[in-house]
């Protein structure tokens, strides 16, 4: 599966450029002071775009590319419906990624990130959702960093690329696609929050912060190679 999420980014970029190409190819053989180009129908197009985005955030990526693609095909002039196309399409390539891995691969769960961060672990704390969810509560010191501006952001992580990161979301979706694109991207120390914040605002709430001590604390499985 290595390397799926570079893959499937580049077939959205083929075919963002196959569309962008067939656009152009058209106002080349025909001026246009002879025939000009169709207005594209603006409140089809949105309407579109929002339902993609709505497929997106349901993570339902294969209804999200269909209609970013119709949406492209509407108005190519305007990047906006190729954006929701790529990724969609990392995270359609994330999610196969996942689907051959254990349930607890590279996941920890609050008791024991919370147990060895008080022991001195030097998490960098993640938190990739959006701004109005992370202005609204947020793990302590966690940076905020969106999902879909990840890899534009790359200089906010850590420097060593084995420094230990842990990212999280609401629940755990997004936080597990991030963390396959990091691993994809060379960071080997990277675990996702099990259940994300929503999890450990509920285990917050009705546990005891652990205190430094020999607390036998999770080892989350690492790599099979």
């Amino acid at each position: 599966m290595k390397h799926k999420i570079i893959l499937f980014a580049t077939l959205a970029l083929i075919s963002i450029i196959g569309v962008t190409a067939c656009g152009q190819a058209a106002a080349n053989a025909v001026p246009a002071a002879v025939v000009a180009a169709p207005t594209p129908d603006m409140a089809a197009y949105r309407a579109l775009l929002d339902d993609a985005r709505s497929a997106l955030e349901k993570s339902d990526f294969a209804e999200a590319k269909s209609l970013a693609q119709e949406a492209a095909r509407l108005n190519p002039a305007d990047n906006t419906a190729f954006g929701i196309l790529q990724e969609a399409a990392v995270g359609e390539a994330a999610d196969d990624y996942l689907k051959n891995l254990p349930d607890r691969r590279y996941r920890i769960d609050t008791e024991h990130f919370l147990a060895n961060k008080v022991n001195g672990e030097p998490y960098f704390i993640l938190d990739v959702r959006e701004a109005d969810e992370y202005e609204a509560g947020h793990i302590d010191n966690a940076v905020h960093i969106p999902l879909r501006e990840l890899t534009q952001h790359l200089d906010k992580l850590p420097e060593s690329k084995s420094h230990p990161i842990l990212v999280y979301c609401h629940t755990q979706k997004r936080a597990t696609h991030a963390l396959v694109v990091l691993r994809e991207l060379g960071y080997t120390n990277v675990y996702n929050l099990e259940g994300g914040i929503k999890a450990y605002q509920e285990w917050t709430e009705n546990n005891p912060t652990p205190t430094p001590g020999p607390t036998a604390t999770f080892e989350p499985e690492g790599p099979s190679c």
